[in-house]
C-alpha cells in the first residue's frame, strides 16, 4: 500500500535554521522541498561564504575518495565508520596529505607489476635458454627476444627462418596473459645481419626487458631474472605493508570524515531550500503521516519550543508532487521485487503489490501444476533462501518461489499430475478436478475466466479509487466491469452454462450499459471495451503453456521405453524432465508477469510517483539528493 503523506512547514529564527537542518537530518523521516516563497519573506539569495563552503566540502570528499580508492587499488579496504567526525579542515589536510603519498605509492606499485608480470613471461624462455646455451656457445650463437601481436605473424616467422636458416636455429615460444606471444630466438652468430634484415624488413617488435636490466645482452641478463623477481615480489609486499599501515593509522579517521563532509553537504543544500527574512526561516518538506510525532519530538530536543512545525491540510493537495513510500504487510513484501520493475505509481492512486503477491503465485501454479515440478521448486527455494542469508533479493525470491511452488503442488493434485503422466502411471494417481491433456475446453475455460475475475478485479479497484478525483471516469470503469459481467452471463447463457432466461436480458442491459459509458467517455469507450475483452482472451496463453507443460512432461516419460537399454532411457527421460523444469520455472513467469503488467495493470495502474528521498545521514550505500 501508498503510505500517507503530510505535507509541513518548519517556522524558525533565523538563528536557529542551521541546528534545525541537522535536527531534521537525525530524525531522518523528511523530504525537504523547495518550496513557494511565502509572503513577507525573501528567498535566501546565493551567500559567497555559503559557496565557499560547499567548495570546500566537496574538494575535501573528492580527496577523502581519492585516498580510499588508491588504498584499494593497493589491496587495502577500508571499512566505512559510523561515530562522530573530526573538524573538517583536519580531515581536508590529512586527506590532502595522504593523497601525495599514496599516489606514489600508487605509481611504484604499478611499475612493479609490470615488471614482475614482464619478468613472469619471459623466465620459462629463460630456463629453456639456460638448457640451450652450453658453457662456450654464447660466442657462437645469438639471442634474440621477440613480441608478435597475433599468431599469423608466428607463421609467418616460423617460414621464413626454414627459408634463410633451414633447421639451424632454435625458436621458443610462450603466449602471455593478454594473448602477446614473447619468442626466443636462437641463431648462429655469424647470421646476425642476415637475421637483423629480415627481421626489419617483416616489422618484427624486440621485446625489452625490464629497466632494472639497463641495456645488458640477453645472455648477460640470465642469472638476475630469478634474483630480480624475487626482489620485485618482496617490493610489492614491503608496498603494501605500507599502504596498511597508512590504513590503520587513519583509516577510521578517513572513514568517519567522508561520512560527515557528506552530511555537511547535505544540510548545507537543504538550507538552501529555506525561505528566510532578517529573523526568520520557512522550511518545508513531506514526510509520513505517521512520523510527525517524531520529528516533533526531535526539533523540540535539539532546538526547543522557538522552531514551530504545522501540517499543510491533506485535503489541500491533489498529491501530484507527493513522494511515493510503499509498505506492506510481510507475505506481501517480497513481490514488491517484481513491481519494483515498474515505475512508482502515482500518490493517490494503488500500489499493485498486494495483487500481484495473490495472483502471481496462483496463476503460476495454474500454468505448471505438477507435485513433482512442485516438490522440485520447493527444495530449490530453500536452498536460494540458505545460500542467500542475509540478503534481501534472496530471501525475496525464495519467499516467492515458495508461494508459486505450493500453488504448482496445489494444483498438481487437482490435475493428477506428478512429473506428468509418471503418478498416473507408477501410483495410480487421479485427477481430482480435471485432466487437462483431455479436457483441454475446460482448461480453456478456466484460463479465460481467471483473466475475466483478475481483469474485473482491477476495473473495480479503478472505480473505487478514481472516485474521490474523477467521478466521471470511475463511474466509466465501473460500468465497463458491469459491462464484462454481462457479457459473461450471456456468454454462459448462450453455451447453456446458465439458464437461457438470463441470455436476453443480459444482452439488453448489456446495451444499455454500453450506451452510457459511451455518453460517459465519448467513442473510445468501445475500443475501451473491446481492449478489455481481447486482454481477457489473452488469459488463453495461460492453458496455452500448462498443455505444453505437460505434454512435455509425457514425452520424456514415454523415452524410457524408446530405446534398447533401460538405463539409456531413464537416463534421457531425466534430461528431458531437466529441460522442461528450466522451460517450467522462466517461461510460466515471463507470461504470467506480462499478464499483470499489460493486461491487468491497464485496469487501474497509474504511474507518475516520485521516490522518497528523506534528508538523512549519509552512508555509502544511500541514495539521497
Amino acid at each position: 500500500m501508498i503510505v500517507e503523506m503530510a505535507r509541513i512547514r518548519v517556522i524558525g529564527p533565523r538563528a536557529q535554521l542551521g541546528a534545525t537542518v541537522r535536527a531534521i537530518q537525525d530524525a531522518g523521516v523528511v523530504q525537504v522541498i523547495d518550496a513557494p516563497c511565502p509572503p513577507g519573506l525573501l528567498r535566501r539569495a546565493i551567500d559567497p561564504v555559503v559557496g565557499r563552503r560547499r567548495h570546500h566540502l566537496t574538494r575535501a570528499i573528492a580527496r577523502i575518495d581519492d585516498v580510499l580508492a588508491a588504498l584499494a587499488t593497493l589491496g587495502v579496504a577500508v571499512a566505512d565508520r559510523d561515530g562522530s567526525a573530526p573538524p573538517e579542515g583536519r580531515a581536508a589536510l590529512l586527506a590532502a596529505r595522504l593523497r601525495v603519498e599514496l599516489t606514489g605509492l600508487v605509481a611504484r606499485e604499478r611499475a612493479l607489476l609490470d615488471e614482475r608480470d614482464a619478468l613472469r613471461g619471459y623466465e620459462p624462455l629463460f630456463n629453456d635458454l639456460e638448457q640451450l646455451l652450453r658453457p662456450g656457445a654464447t660466442q657462437r650463437i645469438s639471442v634474440y627476444l621477440l613480441r608478435l601481436r597475433n599468431t599469423g605473424a608466428l607463421d609467418e616467422l616460423r617460414a621464413a627462418l626454414s627459408t634463410a636458416l633451414g633447421e639451424d636455429h632454435e625458436l621458443r615460444t610462450r603466449v602471455t596473459d593478454d594473448g602477446e606471444t614473447i619468442v626466443l630466438l636462437l641463431v648462429p652468430a655469424a647470421r646476425i645481419e642476415q637475421i637483423d634484415r629480415q627481421l626489419a624488413a617483416a616489422h618484427v617488435e624486440r621485446a625489452t626487458l625490464p629497466a632494472a636490466f639497463g641495456t645488458a645482452p640477453l645472455v648477460e641478463a640470465l642469472p638476475r631474472v630469478r634474483p630480480r623477481l624475487a626482489e620485485v615480489v618482496a617490493a610489492l609486499t614491503a608496498l603494501r605493508a605500507e599502504a596498511a599501515a597508512l590504513a590503520q593509522r587513519h583509516g577510521e579517521l578517513l572513514a568517519r570524515s567522508r561520512r560527515g563532509l557528506h552530511d555537511a553537504l547535505l544540510a548545507l543544500d537543504a538550507e538552501t531550500y529555506a525561505a528566510t527574512s532578517s529573523r526568520a526561516f520557512v522550511l518545508e518538506g513531506w514526510l509520513p503521516a505517521s512520523s510527525r510525532e517524531q520529528l516533533t519530538t526531535a526539533l523540540v530536543a535539539t532546538v526547543g519550543r522557538e522552531v514551530a512545525l504545522e501540517e499543510i491540510a491533506r485535503d489541500a493537495w491533489t498529491g501530484d508532487d507527493a513522494p511515493v513510500v510503499l509498505t506492506n504487510p510481510r507475505i506481501f513484501a517480497p513481490f514488491e521485487v517484481l513491481t519494483s520493475l515498474l515505475p512508482l505509481p502515482r500518490y493517490g492512486s494503488v500500489d499493485p503489490t498486494p495483487f500481484v503477491a495473490v495472483f502471481f503465485p496462483m496463476l503460476f501454479g495454474v500454468v505448471v501444476g505438477d507435485v513433482g515440478y512442485g516438490a522440485v521448486m520447493i527444495a530449490l527455494a530453500v536452498v536460494i533462501g540458505a545460500a542467500g542469508r542475509g540478503k534481501r533479493i534472496a530471501r525475496d525470491a525464495s519467499r516467492i518461489g515458495l508461494a508459486a511452488s505450493v500453488y504448482t503442488v496445489l494444483f498438481g493434485f487437482l490435475y493428477g499430475e506428478l512429473f506428468g503422466d509418471l503418478g498416473t502411471r507408477a501410483l495410480g494417481m487421479r485427477p481430482l478436478w480435471f485432466d487437462r491433456r483431455e479436457a483441454v475446453p475446460a482448461f480453456l475455460v478456466l484460463a479465460l475466466s481467471l483473466g475475466a475475475v483478475h481483469l474485473l478485479i482491477g476495473l473495480i479497484v479503478a472505480a473505487i479509487n478514481r472516485w474521490r478525483r474523477h467521478r466521471r471516469e470511475a463511474l466509466g470503469r465501473g460500468l465497463t466491469a458491469v459491462m464484462l459481467v454481462l457479457f459473461a452471463v450471456a456468454l454462459l447463457a448462450l453455451f447453456d452454462r446458465v439458464s437461457k432466461v438470463l441470455l436476453m436480458p443480459a444482452i439488453i442491459t448489456l446495451l444499455v450499459v454500453f450506451a452510457v459509458v459511451i455518453v460517459l467517455e465519448g467513442a473510445t469507450a468501445i475500443l475501451d471495451f473491446m481492449t478489455v475483452l481481447n486482454h481477457v482472451l489473452s488469459y488463453a496463453r495461460v492453458m496455452a503453456l500448462g498443455t505444453a507443460s505437460v505434454v512435455l512432461a509425457v514425452v520424456a516419460n514415454q523415452m524410457q521405453g524408446a530405446f534398447g537399454s533401460l538405463a539409456l532411457g531413464i537416463a534421457f527421460a531425466l534430461v528431458f524432465h531437466l529441460i522442461n523444469f528450466a522451460i517450467t520455472l522462466f517461461s510460466p513467469t515471463i507470461h504470467v508477469m506480462r499478464l499483470h503488467y499489460v493486461e491487468f495493470f491497464d485496469t487501474f495502474y497509474e504511474p507518475g510517483g516520485g521516490p522518497f528521498r528523506p534528508l538523512r545521514h549519509w552512508s555509502p550505500t544511500s541514495v539521497t539528493s
